[in-house]
């Protein structure tokens, strides 16, 4: 049991610095600033973390504490509660689905992590869903408004659905590469 908790704790401090290089990568690909494809290249290198985290702890609970963790984070960094509820929605629904394969089998996995990705996108979808609260938040942050008309993105169903499908392909493309690596990592124990 305590191995299991040791565990899930070395993930999620893992998978929040696969989301800092998400944000790095993000930032090479836009330099505007606004976080739109952190949650994609964060479930890219996210997904190897996940993958071993769903074979070495396979029961309901450690999935849950990653998205949880997530949740913190943007709580603590002043995100609001609006970003703090995917990271746990997507959490405890990504667990769900992982355990009706019990953990093993490979496409619930894969669709675990694809749902999972999402946990890092509630500061994009509160700048959608609730935008003057979402330039509240910035403005008592200390941003300037000349900052804040750089990060907005519109609404706009292409780019709805350009953040939506990136994230899908970075985490398809996480989690296969991450079954890969945890595959070849418990055979060899």
């Amino acid at each position: 049991m305590k191995k299991n908790i040791l565990t899930t704790l070395l993930a999620a401090v893992l998978y929040f610095l696969c989301v800092g290089i998400g944000v790095f990568l993000g930032h090479l690909v836009d330099q505007t600033g606004n976080m739109f494809y952190a949650p994609a290249f964060s479930a890219l290198v996210g997904g190897s973390v996940y993958m071993l985290l769903l074979t070495k702890v396979p029961r309901f609970g450690a999935i849950t504490t990653l998205g949880l963790f997530m949740a913190i984070f943007f709580l603590t960094s002043k995100h609001g509660a609006g970003a703090f509820l995917p990271g746990l929605a997507c959490g405890l629904a990504a667990d769900a689905i992982a355990r009706l394969g019990n953990y093993k089998d490979r496409i619930k996995n894969t669709l675990s992590f694809l749902v999972f990705a999402f946990s890092t996108s509630g500061p994009i979808f509160l700048m959608w869903i609730r935008p003057k609260a979402y330039v509240a938040t910035l403005l008592a942050r200390g941003k300037s408004q000349e900052y804040i008309n750089r990060i907005m993105v519109a609404p706009e169903l292409d780019k709805i659905l350009l953040f939506v499908s990136s994230i899908l392909l970075g985490a398809l493309i996480g989690a296969v590469v991450g079954q890969t690596i945890s595959k070849k990592l418990t055979h060899k124990i």
